[in-house]
């Protein structure tokens, strides 16, 4: 039987946290929900707390991983982080919007990017 969507998310998911754990990220939670959007990892790198878009693609032409992240998938990631920050009570501190793109080549093997700052909060 073929793998699920939510499979395949996993999956990206599990790369892009082994991925960040190596760069020295501290995961604090994966597929955090609120009413309108979802993040799909929250961690700690230094003093920020980082929220983590991952994509996750069988070959690359699909066009620009950034490209995938519109204005409506920004805003409500945006939203569940400023969620996240109220629901745990979390103030005074730095707040970044990366991205974590997985590649997955016909070889079997991956390719993983990593974008720091990939949006922001306008």
């Amino acid at each position: 039987m073929g793998k699920t969507s939510k499979d395949i998310g996993d999956s990206g998911e599990d790369k892009a946290c082994e991925y960040l754990i190596q760069k020295g990220f501290k995961i604090i939670e994966r597929n955090y929900h609120s009413q309108q959007g979802e993040i799909d990892i929250v961690a700690q790198d230094g003093d920020f707390l980082v929220f983590v878009e991952v994509k996750n693609y069988s070959f690359r032409s699909y066009g620009s991983p950034l490209g995938a992240i519109g204005k409506n998938k920004r805003k409500s990631i945006i939203h569940a982080a400023q969620t996240y920050l109220y629901k745990n009570n979390i103030k005074d501190t730095n707040c970044r919007f990366d991205v974590v793109t997985i590649y997955h080549k016909h070889n079997g093997s991956c390719a993983i990017d990593y974008i720091k700052d990939a949006f922001y909060v306008s």
